[in-house]
């Protein structure tokens, strides 16, 4: 054969490997930026994982330590409250303590309709401010007493004597101001007694067992 025909015959056996010589060589530099990244987050990410498993770990040895008792009186209970209106009946017979008679409609299942229907609160007055025959705003709320579970709000309308005339009515917020008070004075009689008593450390708060219960389901 001649020295031409072998030429030809060897040129598209080196254009095939010259091609995949090229193609491995541009796929190799491709794979260094993708794996290098990854070893790279490795790397860094380890230290990261074991500094937040230092940090859970404190955060519950944290928790797992008896916590102080608090210098502080407790905070006050919420009440949640529903506002009514009615007209005072009875005036003077018990202590800051008046009856309202509130009217309302009822519905009854048997005869399939609404009835009229009056039912009497006893009312909170703090500072007697209340006139039989006035109509009035009352609320439910902080109980104060065995039977007295509503407050006076304000009166709309008075009877007799004018609202000039009489003891301002106290609002919500003067009454928690208060209960606040009322309670921090309490507490530091308490303090104070347990001081005298030789006793370190205040007072720790009195929880009942539904309270109690609450708590820890909510913890």
């Amino acid at each position: 054969m001649r020295s031409n025909t072998l030429l030809r015959a060897l040129q598209p056996l080196r254009s095939s490997l010259i091609r995949s010589t090229t193609t491995t060589s541009a796929a190799a530099p491709s794979l260094s930026p993708i794996s290098a990244p990854f070893y790279r987050s490795i790397a860094t990410t380890s230290p990261r994982l074991n500094e937040q498993q230092q940090e859970q770990q404190q955060q519950e040895e944290q928790q797992s330590q008896p916590q102080p008792t608090r210098a502080e009186p407790p905070s006050l209970r919420k009440y949640p409250y529903t506002s009514k209106i009615g007209t005072v009946t009875t005036v003077g017979r018990m202590d800051r303590t008046v009856r309202v008679s509130h009217r309302h409609n009822v519905w009854d299942s048997y005869i399939g309709k609404n009835y009229p229907k009056e039912t009497t609160f006893l009312v909170s007055d703090p500072q007697d401010s209340l006139r039989e025959g006035d109509v009035i705003e009352f609320s439910s709320g902080y109980p104060k007493g065995r039977t007295v579970h509503h407050v006076v709000d304000r009166i709309i309308a008075p009877f007799g004597s004018p609202i000039e005339d009489r003891p301002p009515v106290l609002t919500r917020e003067e009454r928690d101001a208060r209960r606040e008070a009322k309670r921090a004075a309490k507490w530091e009689r308490r303090q104070a007694r347990r001081s005298e008593n030789g006793e370190e450390g205040p007072a720790q708060e009195h929880v009942g067992r539904i309270r109690r219960l609450v708590l820890e389901r909510t913890e």
